[in-house]
């Protein structure tokens, strides 16, 4: 059994006039709003915890990030007991390409929304396996002993050259977002989660206004969700901001 606590919080931020970001957790969406929950998680739970980062103007990015999210939790409900880790880092693959081909479809059938897309980027928990997922440049850390160590690997042109000239917005991979085709890196990390970890799912809101540093020096001085949020904000918030923290504990 697992004890987890998570605080939500998104903000449209200082610049933008709509926030494209949603948050997914436990079957509920969050946008512009703050939330704080609590679970104990049984063997045969299943639980969704990720954060999606819209992109497309004229309300098409909240609209790809509310299709991905919603998508999500439909495939994760229906999927059958029992998988393997292997079989559903498989089932996954494949609702990422589907989830691909519905955003991208919509935007065709919907004019107003071509080109739309979004990241996901979170923790999946199926039974008693834990799954990171990562689909973009929003990031999924970890806060471990005063240390913030970057789980996911951005999906962006900056990264893929070692280029810093390179603005991070650059992205190579998403769902929809006019590409070809998207995938996602998944990876079980049961066995690499410890008691008191905590993780960090964000919009490239938080982490293109402050550096590791700076969330890490937040993080030790105890920093809920709001108040990561808010010094984004403080920093510039030049685009909406979305925090998930989800602390981890395994009781006895």
């Amino acid at each position: 059994m697992l004890d987890i606590h998570v605080q939500v919080a998104s903000d449209t931020g200082c610049v933008r006039d709509h926030n494209e970001d949603m948050i997914l957790l436990a079957g509920e969406y969050y946008r512009d709003e703050s939330h704080e929950l609590q679970f104990s998680l049984q063997p045969n739970a299943r639980l969704t915890a990720v954060v999606a980062d819209g992109m497309g103007g004229h309300e098409g990015g909240e609209f790809a990030s509310e299709l991905a999210v919603q998508s999500l939790q439909e495939f994760i409900d229906g999927l059958p007991a029992g998988l393997e880790p292997t079989d559903f880092i498989s089932a996954f693959h494949q609702w990422v390409q589907q989830a691909h081909a519905l955003i991208t479809q919509k935007g065709i059938d919907m004019p107003q929304y071509n080109g739309m897309g979004t990241t996901l980027v979170g923790l999946i928990f199926y039974e008693d396996h834990i799954f990171s997922v990562n689909v973009g440049d929003s990031r999924l850390y970890r806060y471990r002993d005063t240390f913030l160590k970057q789980i996911s690997r951005d999906h962006s042109l900056r990264e893929l050259n070692h280029d810093p000239s390179i603005p991070s917005n650059y992205i190579y991979n998403s769902l929809g977002g006019g590409g070809e085709s998207a995938f996602a890196d998944v990876e079980e990390v049961t066995r690499h989660v410890l008691d008191n970890d905590i993780y960090l799912v964000c919009s490239d809101g938080l982490s293109d206004m402050l550096t590791d540093d700076e969330i890490d020096a937040l993080m030790d001085q105890g920093a809920n969700a709001i108040q990561l949020v808010e010094a984004a904000k403080a920093a510039g918030g030049e685009d909406n901001v979305s925090v998930m923290l989800i602390h981890i504990s395994k009781p006895e």
